[in-house]
């Protein structure tokens, strides 16, 4: 049996080959960690099995491995699944520091860091990724045919402790990660409905009459979101007609005449969309764009950072609400 202590994975030091060598002398296959992150996460080994393209047993396997290299019980095989332990537990957040490391390194040993060529990652919040960003760095491309970009999106917050991208764009300030942060504008939000759904249903005089039009919301998974918070501090009590889990999805809804939904100002005025209870509060995040500290020395991210920077805050300014 192992002891129940906590690993110190920020101990490993020497990396030769994908070899990291443990504080007790014993080598460790990173590919173990990547192997410890899928099981944590999904807490299967079949689930993890499908991510990693590999069997279960091939799985069970590796796992063994790592608790063996760092002599410790990293997982609980319960009848539905696999739960960490505390080492285990311990052992996340250096995983994946330690995982977005070796990500890096392996990226930058493998392209010319002169080269005005190659991938730049970038990951934004959903609609801004689609809506604003993407039009631009299909801009960016023309310029610049040899820059290859992945352009990830989701409306929930990015983890920057993957380290996974070279550029986050968040509306939240983050108090850690290997990230430098800028402030380059501010997102508006407001409620905004249909042309259609106005005719028939009117505009709400105040933030109560609300309960009587129908609410485009976001489902119990995603309450914690600040356009969900916002509505619930306005109209408290409120209960949407329609649940949805993305802001794509809102925003068809409400073309579609489905009622009242709190929408980024950058999205709803293109679409057509018209403001209502104008007069409240208003609602608006900070947009902080980070770039990665050891990608920002590339060229290529340099150059689509900079570009980022001075063709969002256009965009943003021509989408205001106010403009």
């Amino acid at each position: 049996m192992f002891a129940q202590k906590s690993p110190d994975l920020l101990l490993l030091s020497i990396c030769v080959s994908g070899i990291w060598f443990c504080k007790n002398g014993k080598r460790m296959d990173w590919n173990d960690l990547k192997f410890f992150l899928a099981v944590a996460h999904a807490k299967s080994l079949s689930a993890a099995a499908i991510q990693l393209g590999v069997s279960p047993s091939t799985v069970s396997r590796r796992i063994e491995a790592l608790e063996q290299a760092l002599q410790v019980k990293l997982f609980h095989a319960r009848r539905d699944g696999y739960d960490l332990t505390e080492a285990g537990h311990g052992l996340v957040p250096a995983a994946e520091r330690a995982g977005a490391q070796m990500r890096v390194f392996e990226r930058s040993a493998q392209e010319k860091d002169s080269d005005l060529a190659g991938p730049v990652r970038i990951e934004a919040p959903e609609l801004l990724g689609q809506d604003l960003l993407l039009p631009v760095m299909v801009r960016f491309m023309d310029m610049y045919p040899s820059i290859r970009i992945e352009l990830r999106s989701s409306v929930r917050p990015v983890r920057l402790a993957a380290e996974e991208a070279d550029i986050v764009l968040r509306l939240v300030r983050p108090d850690h990660g290997s990230y430098r942060m800028k402030k380059i504008g501010e997102i508006g939000f407001g409620l905004y409905a249909s042309d259609e759904y106005i005719r028939r249903n009117g505009i709400p005089a105040r933030s109560e009459d609300l309960h009587r039009h129908r609410i485009i919301g976001w489902t119990e998974d995603l309450h914690f979101l600040t356009m969900a918070t916002w509505l619930e501090s306005v109209c408290p009590g409120i209960q949407p007609s329609l649940r949805l889990s993305s802001l794509g999805a809102q925003l068809s809804a409400a073309r579609s005449g489905a009622g009242w939904a709190v929408l980024p100002d950058f999205a709803a005025v293109p679409a057509g969309l018209l403001p209502g209870l104008v007069e409240l509060p208003g609602l608006a995040s900070d947009l902080w764009l980070l770039t990665h500290e050891q990608s920002q020395s590339l060229p290529r991210v340099k150059l689509a950072r900079d570009y980022l920077v001075e063709a969002l805050r256009g965009e943003l300014i021509g989408h205001a609400r106010d403009s």
